[in-house]
């Protein structure tokens, strides 16, 4: 921490004095350590999942798959390292363990490990690949290793306690060296736990023993950053999306939180603090599934997420699923590159670069509005100690036009800004920013995107701070327009809507399947599509001609098709409308949906959408499906607690009509069912 403490000459009707001492701001409590800092501004870095379940297409493994497996044909951990690090992300943690119990190191503690697998004739070492290509490559290293184990025998007893911390003590001993160390927070349930194939519950905030496991962590790795477990440095946003809350703390006491969600938003009174970290997979699935390989997160998706993840004051946790050869699928790496190179161009010349602000006033010399616009992260604008409110004035060169604005509080102080507000003049005139994000909390750093606008002048208003402001950095931005992929709905009524969310770019589609461009039908407004058809669509930007990427959609049976046969409710219709923030809830005790087709299907699939609502619950975790009723696929929605998102799951083709949807279990075993969306594939 560099803490000024100034002492300057004076220089007063011709006399020189020595002036007072011009003391830093104290600390506004709580304050990170200097590893928390450290670790907050690397900012972005990658996930990589894989393992057993990457070969057996699933996203929770059961722990009964056999470890032979596991037999990745071209792996490759300088490739992935490579890609990482072009797209710009800091470093890397490797799922060196997830919940089916499968090693990706030749641990000593159990056979169920790579050893045993056909990699490398049982001498590869996937922990020891990784950790060395981050070397190579000069990225930073990190582990996760997951507490629940559902291969292991003796998961819920004494002993695995003993055999999880010596695989602690194994990573940390001969890798490295790590800077963050990730304990999941999935913990006990059902699994094969040695053949017995039984469910088993523990306290995990006993039972892993988590405070002895971070004191090893430390002596062997000062710098690392604990995730999850009872005694964390860093904590979990409350989301799997990949976002912080407008309003982000980097205070949390875990202890005094009502709902796990509360940690999208942080504390403003908590004692601790526990910056968040915004985990999120470039697919919908945190493992690797070819069926999948369309639905990797567009560059435009990718960008909102940085600004709402590290530009809301929180870490950005980037997953790439590695593909069955042992790669980062093209797709995935062409994204995330893109991605990268996107942010660069956006915040690539600040236009207030070298402007001294004019502010409403300042703690003294050296706490001068200059500092905010010098540079230096150590450097800050201060107020007096009895003002909590302030503003910054930045002249701006004729004609200059701006869309962004960045802001940064110089964090070892504390957390202090509540509020604040933007305004530009123009012409003379002074005039709100308008912007779709509330104008709360900065902390170490805020991202301010609106609609370009032209300025002669940009002020900051800070209206409300928990101390005197400490603001180290503001940035402003004029960011050329992204071209994003549309997406596609068709609602209850077999209207298709596509939509983006920039302002004045157009749309073009085809209903054939093939590629749009500038001279296919123009998007103009909703349009009735009563048969099966993909849809394939486009943005353009009339003034550069320029297109983006091509949002798809196959749309399968129209609603129309469709009969509710039980239950009897005509709210079932809000299961065809196409948006999954609408849920029918069945009637208490019951568990079938029961739907007839106008017409015999050959039917391959099904898709079910949990509520898309904020805190939603009723979600389907375990299910059975029978068509004219037959069994034709049962199983568990894999991980849709934390991730709701659109399941969609395949099977061999049957001919029939009648499709029951039976829920066995839901998740937290809640006793009303909810249906955002169904639909059966059919071919």
């Amino acid at each position: 921490m560099n803490v000024k403490h100034l002492l300057f000459p004076c220089l007063l009707t011709g006399t020189f004095f020595s002036c007072k001492p011009v003391d830093a701001p104290s600390p506004v409590y709580p304050v990170p350590s200097p590893e928390q800092v450290a670790w907050q501004k690397m900012e972005n870095y990658a996930f990589v999942h894989f393992g057993l379940n990457t070969f057996n297409d699933l996203e929770w493994g059961y722990g009964n798959t056999p470890a032979e497996t596991f037999n990745p044909t071209n792996l490759d951990c300088d490739q992935w390292v490579r890609v990482i690090k072009a797209a710009g992300l800091k470093g890397v943690i490797l799922t060196a363990k997830h919940h089916d119990g499968f090693c990706l190191w030749p641990t000593k503690t159990v056979d169920y490990n790579i050893s045993k697998s056909p990699y490398k004739g049982g001498k590869g070492d996937m922990v020891r690949e990784l950790s060395d290509a981050c070397k190579k490559y000069g990225l930073k290293f990190g582990l996760y290793l997951s507490p629940w184990d559902r291969h292991h025998a003796e998961y819920g007893r004494e002993e695995y306690q003993k055999v999880y911390h010596e695989q602690i003590n194994e990573l940390i001993s001969n890798y490295g060296p790590l800077f963050e160390f990730w304990f999941d927070g999935a913990n006990g349930g059902n699994g094969w736990y040695g053949g017995t194939n039984e469910s088993r519950s523990i306290d995990p905030k006993t039972y892993y023993g988590y405070e002895k496991a971070r004191e090893m962590i430390k002596t062997k790795h000062p710098d690392a950053m604990i995730f999850g477990g009872s005694v964390p440095d860093i904590r979990w946003i409350g989301n799997e999306s990949g976002w912080a809350g407008e309003t982000c703390w980097a205070m949390y006491d875990e202890d005094k939180a009502s709902h796990y969600r509360q940690s999208q938003w942080g504390m403003k009174d908590a004692t601790k603090w526990l910056p968040g970290e915004c985990d999120v997979s470039i697919r919908p699935g945190w493992f690797y599934h070819h069926r999948e390989d369309h639905m990797v997160k567009t560059v435009p998706t990718l960008v909102d997420l940085y600004y709402r993840s590290v530009g809301h004051n929180s870490n950005f946790l980037l997953n790439f699923p590695i593909a069955l050869t042992g790669q980062i699928h093209p797709t995935d790496s062409a994204h995330a590159v893109d991605w990268y190179h996107t942010i660069q161009t956006e915040l690539k010349d600040n236009l207030l670069a070298g402007i001294t602000p004019e502010a409403s006033e300042t703690r003294g010399r050296g706490f001068g509005a200059g500092n905010v616009s010098d540079g230096d992260w150590d450097s800050y604008w201060a107020t007096t100690d009895s003002t909590t409110t302030g503003s910054l004035t930045f002249p701006l060169p004729s004609g200059t036009s701006l869309n962004r604005v960045m802001i940064q509080e110089y964090i070892p102080l504390g957390q202090r800004v509540c509020a604040f507000t933007l305004e530009v003049q123009k012409d003379g005139k002074w005039t709100p920013v308008e912007t779709s994000d509330t104008l709360t909390t900065v902390g170490y750093k805020r991202l301010v995107r609106f609609n370009t606008t032209s300025a002669d002048a940009l002020r900051i208003n800070f209206t409300e701070s928990r101390g005197p402001l400490c603001i180290n950095n503001v940035e402003a931005f004029l960011a050329p327009a992204l071209l994003e992929q549309p997406t596609l709905r068709r609602n209850a009524k077999n209207e298709v809507s596509i939509n983006v969310v920039g302002e004045g770019m157009e749309i073009y589609y085809t209903l054939d399947g093939s590629e749009p461009t500038s001279h296919s039908a123009k998007y103009t407004g909703p349009f009735v599509l009563d048969k099966k058809a993909t849809v394939k669509a486009i943005t353009c930007d009339p003034l550069s001609g320029k297109t983006g990427p091509v949002g798809i959609r196959r749309f399968d049976l129209p609603s129309s098709c469709y009969m509710v046969v039980s239950p009897k409710d005509e709210k079932t219709s809000v299961m065809f409308d196409g948006l999954g923030y609408t849920t029918y809830y069945m009637p208490k005790g019951q568990k079938d949906l029961t739907v007839r087709l106008s017409e015999p299907q050959l039917i391959s699939g099904f898709v079910y959408t949990p509520n898309q609502g904020r805190d939603a619950t009723g979600h389907i975790s375990h299910y059975e499906l029978l068509v004219d009723g037959k069994k034709v696929s049962s199983g568990e929605f894999s991980n849709i607690k934390h991730n709701p998102i659109e399941q969609e799951i395949r099977f061999d083709a049957v001919k029939g009509q009648k499709i029951v949807l039976r829920c066995l279990r839901t998740v937290d075993n809640v006793s009303h069912i909810g249906i955002g969306e169904f639909s059966v594939i059919t071919e």
